[in-house]
């Protein structure tokens, strides 16, 4: 058995990472992937069973990278308020300073190769699901499915930092305390 390298473990992440946002999961081959990450084809597969092991790991990755860039000063005894504004602040920082690896997860979120890590990748979020089982335990936020909560929060802001990366929009912070209050008011009693 081979000797695993973290850093060529990381090389073959990124490399997936690139090609895929770039040129889409079809025409990312294993073989591609290798040349990018400057290894040889067959040690990707000292990492990786195969391709879908390979992006569901990568997407794991991704997903884990971001709750930790989430959770940075967030701490569960804020106010409801307050812990989930540090969060959605992050996220959007998270996006701006990673601008492809946001591209990654939002175009593996439409694949059918999400649903086999959709609840995996959850577990990364608990801190996130108990602030908001906690703002409806205190009558803050409406009794709501999460997937309804996420669609009124962090989708316009997905949106509308993919309208600003497109330049079709400055996110100034005037402009995000607004989409911040429009999408709080959504989901709050």
């Amino acid at each position: 058995m081979r000797h695993k390298d973290d850093n060529k473990h990381l090389a073959i992440c990124d490399a997936a990472i690139e090609l895929i946002t770039t040129n889409g999961f079809a025409d990312s081959s294993m073989a591609k992937i290798a040349k990018a990450a400057n290894v040889s084809p067959a040690t990707i597969y000292v990492y990786f069973e195969n391709k879908e092991d390979l992006l569901k790991k990568v997407y794991l990755l991704v997903k884990q990278e971001l709750s930790t860039k989430l959770l940075h000063g967030f701490s569960e005894s804020l106010p409801v308020a307050a812990g989930f504004r540090v969060i959605w602040d992050n996220f959007y920082r998270y996006a701006l300073e990673n601008p492809v690896r946001f591209a990654f997860t939002e175009q593996f979120a439409n694949s059918p190769l999400v649903d086999g890590c959709r609840e995996e990748s959850m577990n990364f979020f608990h801190p996130l699901l108990r602030l908001i089982e906690r703002g409806q335990a205190e009558k803050i936020i409406k009794d709501m499915p999460l997937e309804i909560f996420i669609a009124f929060t962090f989708s316009p802001l997905t949106g509308l930092i993919k309208e600003q990366f497109s330049n079709r929009i400055v996110l100034d912070q005037q402009t995000l305390d607004m989409i911040f209050e429009i999408a709080w008011d959504a989901v709050t009693v």
